[in-house]
């Protein structure tokens, strides 16, 4: 076992060493420059607004390695949407989804060298994709042993792999098991195991840690995921026609996430009521700004209990507004589209109030930050409606 796990260190080393020497050898190494493409998945309980994190994780892991001189020559391949576990819509499970749906892939190229799948397939032969290997990524049975968080990896077995985002014509030449711990660019480490290979995947690509968040780094590949001009547009019409609002800032109303559903059930301590709900709104307006009269509501509830909500809040003086896409636009924007119409609309918001560890939570306050909100009416929360109430992290913009 030890003369095993020395030699499978010394191939690491030799093949690093090589790796690493044709990288800064632009001219007279022969290292094969030919693209080379790395592909992630996510484990699929994971909802829309991880997965969104995750991509910046590989992004900025490939940017900053080519940022260096180094890996020119890799791209990293969007994994297509599909079959999220919160998507209701019908559509939004049928077939596969590019980037292009929510995204404007030119600004997500402006930082980081990313293709869609479909171009990869569009390079193949039968358009028929053959991965060289997929590292299924594994948590260690204990993260923190003796009291200390360790950067490493292992090859291990018991995993297997049958996604590959619901296409029949991708397939692997070997599915190799991972345990993994520690930031996302250790995983150069794997990958130079085998510097020939061209196409290398890494399942449950949730695992590994950004390397640095919310740094310059972070904030820059942040501002390059320029949603989809389709679905600003209609952000914007909703929030002209129904919120009174022209500007980028408006000043004139209020926003709120209200995640319902398996919060209220799973985490009652951290959400309030119906009516604590209106109570915290009530008391956030009186407190910033009186004159407002408008409360605009982004929620995964159920339409009696937003209806409830409504009721108590149009007793208090307000008008209570939310996004109900007709069925035409359900077709075209699918659920993650309109998930993103209802963040823009919170992200123009002159405050806004969200629910604690939410991601769409998390991603709307990434997008205040960005069209320069103040940072004391973005990271509010709804507390609940007795005991301890922790206040949200600050990650404000870095210029």
């Amino acid at each position: 076992m030890y003369l095993i796990t020395f030699l499978v260190a010394l191939f690491y080393v030799a093949t690093s060493v090589q790796e690493e020497y044709c990288q800064l050898k632009t001219d007279s190494c022969s290292q094969d420059v030919t693209e080379k493409y790395l592909f992630y998945d996510v484990n699929p309980p994971e909802g829309f607004n991880l997965r969104r994190d995750v991509y910046m994780r590989f992004a900025i892991m490939l940017a900053e390695a080519q940022g260096t001189g180094k890996r020119l020559n890799w791209r990293l391949v969007l994994p297509p949407w599909y079959n999220l576990y919160h998507w209701k819509a019908s559509s939004s499970k049928s077939l596969p989804i590019p980037w292009s749906a929510f995204f404007e892939v030119e600004s997500l190229q402006s930082y980081a060298p990313v293709v869609e799948l479909y171009s990869i397939f569009e390079k193949t032969k039968d358009k028929e994709l053959i991965l060289d290997r997929v590292y299924v990524l594994q948590n260690y049975a204990d993260a923190f042993k003796d009291g200390v968080f360790t950067e490493k990896w292992e090859v291990s077995d018991g995993c297997k792999y049958t996604g590959y985002w619901g296409y029949t014509n991708v397939t692997s030449n070997e599915v190799v098991c991972i345990n993994f711990q520690g930031k996302v660019s250790k995983l150069w480490e794997i990958i130079s195991l085998h510097p020939q290979d061209k196409n290398v995947m890494f399942a449950h690509g949730e695992i590994p840690l950004h390397d640095s968040y919310g740094t310059k780094n972070y904030w820059d590949c942040r501002r390059s995921m320029r949603f989809n001009e389709n679905l600003i547009s209609r952000a914007e019409k909703f929030i002209s026609k129904h919120l009174d609002c022209h500007t980028k800032l408006c000043n004139n109303y209020i926003s709120i996430h209200w995640r319902r559903q398996d919060f209220a059930q799973y985490r009652k301590k951290d959400v309030p009521s119906i009516k604590g709900t209106a109570r915290q709104i009530n008391k956030a307006v009186k407190k910033f700004n009186s004159y407002i009269d408008k409360v605009f509501i982004a929620t995964d509830a159920a339409i009696t209990s937003l209806r409830n909500l409504e009721l108590e809040l149009t007793q208090l003086g307000y008008s209570v507004h939310y996004f109900i896409p007709t069925k035409t636009e359900i077709e075209k924007y699918k659920d993650g589209g309109i998930a993103i119409i209802d963040q823009i609309i919170c992200s123009h918001a002159a405050y806004f109030i969200g629910t604690h560890e939410s991601t769409f939570t998390f991603r709307i306050q990434e997008e205040r930050e960005i069209l320069g909100h103040d940072s004391s009416t973005t990271f509010n929360r709804l507390c609940p409606d007795s005991g301890p109430c922790e206040k949200p992290s600050k990650w404000t913009i870095v210029h």
